[in-house]
């Protein structure tokens, strides 16, 4: 069993050796395709935290009726509270919003129209970890029923317009990845194709002697799996390093997930062993 092993491990290294321009070749084309495809990952990691952080910066204002009471503002800030997307509530009232105005205006409103129309009001910031569009248009509408509720300044059509264009943004991203693991099938099987016309003799040998089709493809599968994995590797290196520089010198906070090397090897390995496979069952078959 152990020598059988070795066979078939020493007859991958071979063929890596007898056609190295084309493995090569392929080594480069997955280094940049899973460089490609690694920072499309890194950017997808990254994608959700800044519209949530985005989120949490974004508040909407509920103005009431004037001549409002205490116990309608206590009525509409406990339907607030009981919602999981609102992180803080604040009240604003009458001389809170004639100090805002000045600092806005530079104007006292008093002094201008000799009283203060500004109605009380209350300042609602979201929640990042429970933030859910459709669920703070449903809260927003139920305030706006409310008979002490004369506005709400709420701009929830402009956040679901960015999402758009984020998601927009993603998919085309997503259309490129399919590019990029198409070219990496390809450039892999056709590299196996190569391996496997200039052993093509070796095969027959081995078929006339009655070797198993895992006995014979095994080897290109070796070739496959270590091209894979030394190309994606060196891809999740170089990844790394650029994003690290990014961070560094333009002072952003980028994160990396843990798991990426992981992700990226494990992908490569799949694409490899599938493109291996299409190759050898298309010239055993």
């Amino acid at each position: 069993m152990i020598d059988k092993l070795a066979f078939l491990f020493s007859e991958g290294l071979k063929t890596l050796m007898r056609n190295r321009l084309a493995n090569i070749l392929c080594l480069i084309t997955i280094f940049i395709n899973f460089s490609v495809l690694g920072t499309f990952f890194i950017i997808g990691f990254n994608t959700d935290s800044y519209i949530n952080i985005f989120r949490t910066k974004y508040t909407f204002e509920v103005f009431f009726v004037q001549d409002i009471d205490q116990k309608s503002i206590d009525i509409v800030t406990n339907t607030l509270e009981q919602s999981s997307m609102v992180q803080k509530i604040e009240l604003v009232d009458k001389d809170d919003a004639a100090e805002i105005f000045n600092e806005e205006f530079g104007e006292n409103i008093e002094s201008l129209l000799g009283y203060n129309p500004l109605p009380i009001s209350l300042r609602v910031d979201l929640s990042r970890t429970n933030f859910d569009l459709d669920q703070v248009e449903t809260l927003v509408n139920n305030l706006q029923k409310e008979i002490s509720v004369d506005e709400i300044n709420y701009r929830g059509s402009y956040i679901k317009d960015i999402e758009d264009r984020i998601n927009l943004v993603l998919f085309g991203f997503l259309l490129l990845v399919i590019g990029i693991l198409f070219i990496s099938i390809q450039m892999i099987s056709n590299t196996i194709s190569l391996s496997i016309n200039t052993r093509s003799k070796f095969i027959d040998i081995l078929k006339y002697n009655g070797a198993t089709p895992l006995f014979i493809k095994t080897p290109f599968y070796i070739e496959s799996f270590v091209l894979s994995v030394l190309g994606s590797f060196l891809a999740f290196i170089v990844v790394s390093l650029v994003f690290d520089f990014i961070n560094s010198y333009l002072m952003l906070s980028i994160r990396i997930d843990n798991n990426l090397w992981i992700w990226m090897i494990s992908f490569s390995i799949i694409v490899g062993f599938y493109a291996s496979s299409k190759s050898l069952n298309k010239f055993l078959n």
